[in-house]
């Protein structure tokens, strides 16, 4: 897997401009629970960089890869809310350690307009509350925008957490629609 990574890393860094744009916003429900206390909730929207010099190749079903950097000092743990197509596990090292890229893998299906495939997940401080801890809420949904690939994605802050999107390393392969999304939460 490290080799895989550091594979896409490298591509990533030297072909993606980091041109982003930011979205419209989408409306997160209540993800876990009635809540009494205040919880700040903060949503927004990225559109991924696509990526150049892609194969030649149809819109079909792709490797979703999502990373996440843990940049705060506790243990993330990763939950899956909506999951279109197959999951195929988590890369090591999970639960995810401060300091470390963890993430996951789906094998999506192919986008049929005007219906994007959607993952959505969140990562957590506090796997038993995560309405009430450090989480980062993440929606990525691909899209076939006239034959070509389109990615945005779309996050919500609880308990406190900075979430962003790392543009640089994230892309979005316009003709086979292959992700890598990689995240940070502080």
């Amino acid at each position: 897997m490290t080799r895989n990574v550091k594979r896409f890393l490298a591509v990533s860094l030297l072909s993606l401009t980091p041109s982003i744009a930011f979205a419209g916003q989408v409306e997160f429900p209540d993800l876990f629970s009635q809540r009494g206390e205040y919880v700040s909730l903060r949503e927004e929207g990225v559109e991924l960089p696509v990526l150049r010099g892609a194969p030649g190749q149809s819109i079909g079903p792709a490797l979703e890869n999502l990373f996440v950097q843990n940049q705060t000092t506790s243990t993330l743990s990763l939950g899956l809310q909506t999951v279109t197509g197959t999951f195929n596990g988590v890369f090591t090292p999970y639960p995810c350690p401060p300091g470390s890229l963890c993430g996951y893998q789906v094998s999506a299906p192919a986008p049929v307009a005007p219906n994007p495939v959607v993952q959505q997940y969140y990562w957590t401080v506090n796997p038993s509350a995560p309405a009430t801890s450090k989480t980062c809420v993440w929606r990525v949904e691909v899209s076939d925008n006239a034959g070509s690939c389109a990615a945005t994605v779309f996050f919500g802050t609880y308990g406190g957490a900075v979430c962003t999107v790392d543009a640089a390393r994230s892309f979005i392969d316009p003709v086979t629609c292959q992700t890598q999304i990689v995240t940070n939460i502080q």
